[in-house]
């Protein structure tokens, strides 16, 4: 007996010796994404809403690229064209054909620069967690957790051309970074506006920390006025974008032990946040099983005729017991309350004349780019 045990312990510690010195299999980098339809509650297939949004369609996407997955935000480009970002520092773009449900042109690659490892002896960690546009120049911003920084590259993603470690950040939980990124765009020579959500550094009034900049964050100078935003209690705000009409739309999850992933979508009125006070928004939407919802992290509008129609991923976190998830609202109609903000109030963000409207893109023929194939600039 005791010689079968020595057999075996010495067979068990020789066979992973055997294939560590064995070559390295190749990286999968199939630019291929697969689509398969999915239905919105498991439970009652007819059922299609949840307070004001009301499900079209939803897609379980997969591909055998080691790098897909991981979605933590997107954007919705000209001619149904989709950009994600993972927090992997990966793009994954595609032209959506929603009739045959499956991405024309797709590709999966990652970012062309982030953050350096912290040392020789650490692993790259581009924890990519928001991201944010100006279709007029082409320009990207991204914010990167763990290093607390926000990057901005050039059109199609071709380069980086400027990044800055922010101050006010760096005290931020290590996993409580910019979550959420939202760019303002500023009208006739006003700045541009951007707002970086942290996902937990508290404010000291409530909620957490909401960093106001008037203009470019990445520029070295940039100094962010701080104000706060409570979440719906309980869960994490995970991405945010404009709505037509210039108000915010806000993406909230959570996860318990027992009841797993749960989302909430709310609008904000930008006019009402004033610096060093705590700001708030209103749920319109609440997702819980059997409802399909997973780790919601992802966020973006487009426009269809009348339709405001909303689009949201889910954050599969390379694990296989979870899924990256890709689903279609129509926005339903709502009265929605607005507080009267007068422009000489001293700590106002924007005052209401200056709340920034947002028009459906402009239908731009996507050009292909160093790198990436379709990204439109």
């Amino acid at each position: 007996m005791i010689r079968i045990l020595a057999s075996l312990s010495l067979f068990f510690f020789l066979v992973p010796v055997t294939y560590l010195h064995g070559p390295v299999p190749a990286k999968n980098d199939s630019q291929y994404i697969r689509w398969e339809a999915i239905s919105f509650n498991s439970e009652d297939p007819a059922r299609t809403k949840t307070g004001r949004l009301e499900f079209l369609q939803g897609w379980k996407l997969t591909s055998k690229n080691a790098d897909f997955g991981g979605v933590s935000s997107m954007l919705a480009l000209p001619d149904d064209r989709f950009l994600m970002l993972s927090d992997a520092g990966v793009l994954i773009g595609f032209t959506l054909d929603q009739k045959k449900g499956l991405a024309k042109r797709p590709f999966i690659a990652p970012l062309p620069d982030g953050p350096l490892a912290e040392n020789k002896y650490a692993k790259k960690n581009w924890d990519s967690e928001s991201l944010t546009h100006d279709p007029e120049t082409g320009q990207y911003w991204v914010g990167f957790e763990h290093q607390h920084s926000i990057w901005r590259y050039g059109t199609s993603f071709a380069r980086k051309e400027a990044d800055h470690k922010v101050a006010a950040m760096q005290k931020w939980p290590m996993n409580g970074g910019a979550e959420a990124l939202l760019r303002l765009p500023g009208k006739d020579d006003e700045s541009d506006h951007f707002l970086v959500f942290s996902e937990s550094a508290a404010f000291e009034k409530g909620g957490n920390q909401l960093l106001i900049f008037d203009g470019d964050p990445t520029e070295a100078d940039a100094q962010p006025r701080l104000s706060g935003y409570r979440p719906p209690k309980g869960y994490e705000i995970t991405d945010a974008t404009l709505l037509p009409d210039g108000r915010a739309l806000l993406l909230h999850r959570r996860f318990t032990p027992l009841e797993g992933f749960s989302a909430i979508v709310s609008i904000g009125d930008l006019s009402e946040i004033a610096v060093g006070d705590v700001w708030t928004s209103q749920r319109i939407a609440s997702f819980k099983p059997p409802m399909k919802v997973d780790n919601m992290e992802a966020l973006t509008v487009t426009v269809e005729g009348d339709d405001i129609i909303i689009w949201m991923a889910s954050d599969d976190n390379f694990n296989v017991f979870q899924e990256t998830i890709f689903m279609k609202f129509r926005l339903l109609p709502g009265r929605q309350k607005r507080k009267k903000v007068t422009a000489d109030k001293p700590n106002s963000l924007l005052p209401n004349t200056m709340v920034p409207k947002v028009t459906a893109a402009p239908k731009a023929k996507a050009e292909a780019s160093p790198g990436f194939s379709s990204i439109p600039n």
